[in-house]
């Protein structure tokens, strides 16, 4: 298959999850108005002037920016919202079709349908799993074969082929399926003689744009991932390098459904996708600037970082264990925060390697926060206090009550508690940071605290790595 058909196969997949995404940025509505239960024939829906569109959260997708729709489905649902009103001008007169997103969780895509909470809803439809009840729903493949391809970063060692992967750690999000075509590269190499592929996946709770992105930093060597999402972050991640002839195959396949009854409405949609329309919703996407506000990864275990991490290791375990605290979340925290520098002080007078305002530092009585093992000391009990002072009933498990405290520590403790309580509204989990309380917050407070609590978490994986504390597996 030709190049340009085959990206634009993977662009279908892409805006089709990406559409999903596109969810979580009108998913945070009034709960009047996801709460609307209304089915009617797709006559029906262009008569009223209204199509709700079902899309998951998801980084690429869809999020609120502090109130600013960002990612691919709100430049999809303009797109679809101009091609019909264009093909419809006549018999809608002056009355226009407008295109609304119903954020929900991923599990209640198709459910939405069956309620009469949305019209149409796009994302993972039977990815990894059957889709049950299937005849109430006209489901669509928007490719049933998505590649997946291997991105290398700037300090990455020179791939032509597949087997110079040979002895290499390749990295996948949760979510990738690579294991039965690197098993088959992997059985070659072994009737070879040659080093097998490691396979690392999933890498805690990294996503695949999290991937891309410490590949891109020179973290990690290898990620394999759907071309789709390693097209559409290209542009903004300019040092990786996407190996587009180098690929896993996946069986999977993404797309959207409509409800059975709604045939007309699905043809439509298959105009669309067909048209120049969906091109121009996918170059509006790229153009958008809320990934310039991605803040660049430094690395925590080049020389001179990992000597003065291993200089401190002995007082994060001390402390870490003391507040119980995964001592590495606590070493993260400090890297984002000055890069382990202990002389650093802030414009604010916020000062050391934990970056703690003198009054803080005092209120905590560790001893004098100028000094080294006080003010990792005064860090880690001040990351406790945060979760046992403001959060003392919930039920956070060992990473999210870091992740908790990270989050606090960079927001304000009232502000993720007043995001854990719409998230908990909205049908998120209000335990767990990623993919839950996290887009909530960047509806509150901006796209920074996902960037700051995910940017510390990429620096306590890259620690675990080095450890030897995440395990590669060989298919």
């Amino acid at each position: 298959m030709a190049f340009t058909q085959r990206l634009f196969s993977s662009i279908i997949a892409a805006s089709l999850l990406l559409f999903s995404s596109a969810v979580l940025a009108q998913s945070i509505q009034s709960r009047s108005s996801q709460s609307e239960v209304w089915t009617g024939s797709y006559q029906e829906m262009l008569q009223r002037g209204l199509i709700r569109i079902a899309v998951p959260y998801d980084r690429t997708v869809y999020m609120n920016d502090k109130g600013s729709p960002r990612g691919l489905a709100p430049e999809m649902a303009k797109g679809i919202s101009k091609w019909l009103n264009t093909k419809y001008a006549g018999q809608q007169k002056a009355k226009s079709i407008v295109v609304k997103l119903i954020p929900v969780n991923s599990a209640n895509l198709l459910t939405s349908l069956t309620a009469g909470q949305a019209d149409m809803a796009i994302g993972d439809l039977g990815l990894y799993e059957p889709v049950k009840n299937s005849r109430d729903y006209i489901l669509n493949h928007g490719t049933k074969s998505v590649r997946e391809v291997l991105v290398s970063g700037p300090d990455s060692p020179a791939i032509s082929g597949p087997d110079d992967l040979s002895g290499q750690t390749v990295y996948g999000g949760r979510d990738t399926n690579f294991h039965a075509t690197l098993k088959e590269l992997n059985q070659k190499l072994k009737r070879e003689g040659k080093p097998l592929v490691n396979i690392l996946s999933p890498v805690g709770t990294l996503d695949g744009e999290d991937l891309l992105q410490m590949v891109d930093a020179g973290l990690i060597p290898f990620v394999i991932i759907s071309d789709w999402k390693a097209k559409l972050w290209e542009p903004t991640y300019k040092r990786m390098v996407v190996h587009d002839d180098i690929f896993a195959q996946d069986t999977g396949w993404i797309g959207w459904a409509v409800r059975s009854s709604n045939a007309d409405f699905n043809n439509d949609l298959k105009g669309f996708y067909e048209s120049s329309a969906f091109d121009g919703a996918l170059s509006a996407y790229r153009n958008q600037e809320f990934k310039e506000h991605i803040q660049g990864l430094k690395d925590p275990i080049e020389k001179s970082a990992w000597a003065r991490f291993e200089s401190m290791r002995s007082l994060f375990d001390k402390y870490g264990a003391e507040y119980k605290l995964d001592p590495l979340f606590v070493a993260a925290l400090g890297f984002q925060e000055t890069l382990l520098n202990q002389n650093a002080v802030s414009k604010v007078g916020a000062i050391g390697v934990m970056q703690l305002m003198p009054a803080t530092g005092a209120s905590l009585g560790v001893g004098d926060i100028h000094l080294l093992e006080p003010n990792i000391h005064a860090g880690a009990d001040y990351m406790n206090q945060l979760i046992t002072k403001y959060f003392p009933d919930a039920q956070f498990d060992s990473d999210n009550r870091a992740l908790f405290a990270i989050a606090s520590y960079n927001i304000g403790p009232n502000n993720v508690a007043k995001a854990r309580d719409q998230a908990k509204q909205l049908g998120f989990n209000p335990d767990q940071w990623f993919k839950n309380v996290e887009f909530i917050a960047a509806q509150r407070m901006g796209y920074e605290p996902m960037i700051y609590v995910r940017n510390v978490y990429k620096y306590f994986i890259s620690y675990e790595l080095k450890l030897n504390k995440i395990q590669s597996i060989q298919p």
